[in-house]
């Protein structure tokens, strides 16, 4: 995992060599690759970076952005001085000197209009838009059933293989043979982590779990255990957010994702390539994992605020105050904590137990999604692909932003940003999340039961899966 983290701040380095050289002006030897490798050198043990094979040339045009993401990590009109924005201006700088495009943002309005205005400019034709970056399901499945976007397979010079494309993710989400969703480093991740308190550990005699994660160990009776052994009443004699916990948070999203770090689906495939409701096909391990993350909310050293009260500081915890040893957080909000005094460390969430093979990461930050109409799909094949190969200076200056930090000062962290992207996977039921109320409920699940109070796993499944089913089936035009 060092040797990767390594490859990655040569290959911000080495881009400019590349350009130099002109990217891909040999001549391909292997179609499937579509690209070449560079050694990086013995400072990386032989380490290789993938250069994808498109000839310089100038098309003379505009790519056209739809986006509610901080517009500022996908274009900058001028350099500044900033790191991470320099080289958010670089990339654009590298692909307008490789295939004569500019990167444009179009205003397409918020997350429910900007899904409406691509499916609008596809059933009238237009060439508006070549690439939209999406929420993680507002709108998706309006897009899909609308017809509304191009396959990521037909494009020539997409290579699904190079390093820079999230394959497991994308095969997550595949409809039928097509990949209708995609998603790149040049979609800068934002997923979900556990985050700890450097301090607290060490006052209560815990070693840091780095250790634990390269070894496979942190699992997630280990994150249960850790987390028993810290709380501490203020003095007052009441449990309130002025105490301290083994763990904290807000109790909605982020408990949907120990379904997906348990290595478990709210939607999978069949035998015939069919969406359905995964819970009923993993019955006895879920009820468990209901069980454990029920407990886990209701427990003495745990405090949850509802999800009505995210934002309400009379009754959240402040991690960066010192008042919990876990809490959980978007990897995008990490850079809260500059200023802060805290000392704290990242880590995924844990795998269910020792026996499973990885841990699994759910993407949060949304999808790539390209409409159907492209007047110019060689051009939009060569941008989509130079996005997620220039953006390797981008994302090693992301993480040093997240971080607050070079990542040669905090490499343990930098290991644990590189695992989670690394690991990162989708889930059809977050994309078809909005398709029907029953939906919904499956995939806010594990909060939804916390929430009520009532550890009725089997009868809300039962009372929620054939509603979901059916929407499912309507969206996705399965046959029943």
């Amino acid at each position: 995992m060092k040797t990767r983290i390594l490859a990655c701040l040569l290959a911000a380095v080495m881009l400019l060599g590349a350009t130099a050289c002109g990217v891909g002006e040999k001549d391909k030897t292997d179609d499937e690759a579509k690209g070449t490798s560079a050694s990086t050198g013995s400072e990386s043990e032989g380490e290789e970076v993938y250069v994808p094979d498109i000839e310089k040339k100038n098309y003379e045009m505009e790519f056209n952005i739809a986006t509610v993401h901080d517009k500022e990590m996908v274009i900058v009109e001028q350099t500044s001085g900033d790191t991470l924005l320099d080289s958010v201006y670089e990339r654009a700088v590298n692909i307008k000197e490789h295939v004569g495009v500019d990167l444009v943002i179009l205003d397409a309005g918020d997350w429910i209009q900007m899904p409406n205005n691509i499916i609008t400019s596809v059933l009238s034709g237009d060439d508006t838009y070549q690439l939209g970056m999406t929420h993680v399901y507002q709108g998706l499945t309006d897009m899909v059933t609308a017809n509304a976007l191009y396959d990521y397979g037909e494009l020539e010079s997409v290579n699904l293989q190079a390093p820079y494309w999230a394959t497991e993710l994308m095969e997550e989400v595949r409809i039928e043979d097509k990949y209708l969703m995609g998603h790149s480093d040049f979609f800068l991740t934002d997923v979900h982590c556990i985050v700890f308190n450097k301090d607290l550990m060490q006052e209560h005699g815990m070693e840091e779990p780095y250790e634990m994660v390269r070894n496979k160990e942190w699992t997630l009776d280990k994150f249960i255990e850790m987390s028993s052994l810290v709380s501490a009443d203020n003095g007052d004699g009441t449990w309130d957010n002025q105490d301290t916990y083994g763990l904290a948070g807000w109790g909605w999203v982020y408990l949907i994702d120990f379904v997906t770090s348990s290595d478990m689906k709210i939607v999978e495939k069949d035998e015939n390539d069919n969406f359905v409701i995964a819970y009923n096909n993993h019955t006895e391990k879920m009820t468990e994992l209901v069980d454990t993350i029920f407990d886990l909310y209701n427990a003495d050293y745990t405090y949850f605020w509802k999800s009505t009260e995210q934002g309400n500081a009379d009754v959240m915890v402040d991690f960066a105050k010192g008042n919990a040893l876990f809490s959980f957080y978007n990897t995008s909000t990490l850079k809260n904590f500059r200023g802060e005094e805290i000392r704290f460390g990242i880590l995924p969430y844990p795998m269910y137990d020792a026996d499973q093979e990885n841990y699994k990461t759910l993407n949060w930050s949304g999808m790539m999604v390209i409409p159907s109409v492209i007047e110019h799909p060689d051009m939009v094949s060569d941008v989509v692909e130079l996005l997620g190969y220039y953006t390797a200076p981008v994302k090693t200056a992301y993480y040093e932003e997240l971080l607050g930090a070079k990542l040669a000062n905090a490499p343990e962290d930098a290991e644990m940003l590189e695992l989670l992207w690394d690991t990162v996977v989708s889930d059809i039921g977050i994309v078809a999340c909005a398709a029907e109320r029953t939906m919904d409920n499956l995939t806010y699940l594990i909060p939804k039961i916390c929430e009520s109070g009532k550890n009725n796993y089997a009868s809300y499944v039962k009372g929620n899966s054939r509603g979901a089913q059916r929407a499912l089936d309507r969206v996705f035009g399965q046959e029943v």
